[in-house]
C-alpha cells in the first residue's frame, strides 16, 4: 500500500464517520426521547408510530455501522436512504419554512455523501 493509498483509506475512513454522525446522534436522540418522535410520526397520520421509530431506529444503527465500517457499505447506504427519503419527503418539504428547508437541503447533502460512497466502493 502507498502513502497515498494510506491517506486515501484514513480520510474515507474519517468522512464515513463525518457522514454518519447525523445519523448516530439521531439515534441516540430518539432514545432517550421516544416520546416526541414517535407523536411527530402520529400526527402525520402515519399508523404504529411507535413500531415506525423502532424500524427508523435500527435503518440508521445498522446503515451507519455498515457505512463507517466499510463492511457491506453499499447496504449501509440502502438502510440509510430507506430512512432518510421517506423522512425528507413527509417532515422537510415545506419550501416556504426556512428551517424545513435547511432541513431539506441538509438531507439531499447527506443523500449526496451516500451516492459517494457508493460510487468510492464501485471503484475499489
Amino acid at each position: 500500500m502507498t502513502l497515498q493509498t494510506a491517506r486515501l483509506s484514513v480520510l474515507n475512513r474519517i468522512a464515513r464517520v463525518l457522514l454518519c454522525l447525523v445519523f448516530i446522534q439521531a439515534v441516540i436522540g430518539k432514545l432517550t426521547g421516544f416520546a416526541g418522535p414517535a407523536a411527530a410520526i402520529a400526527a402525520k397520520g402515519l399508523p404504529l408510530a411507535p413500531a415506525l421509530l423502532v424500524a427508523a431506529m435500527a435503518l440508521m444503527a445498522v446503515g451507519s455501522a455498515l457505512v463507517i465500517s466499510g463492511w457491506k457499505a453499499r447496504l449501509g447506504v440502502v438502510l440509510l436512504l430507506m430512512f432518510l427519503v421517506p423522512t425528507t419527503l413527509l417532515f422537510h418539504g415545506d419550501v416556504a419554512d426556512r428551517m424545513e428547508r435547511i432541513q431539506l437541503f441538509k438531507n439531499l447533502a447527506i443523500m449526496g455523501g451516500l451516492l459517494l460512497v457508493v460510487d468510492q466502493d464501485s471503484k475499489g
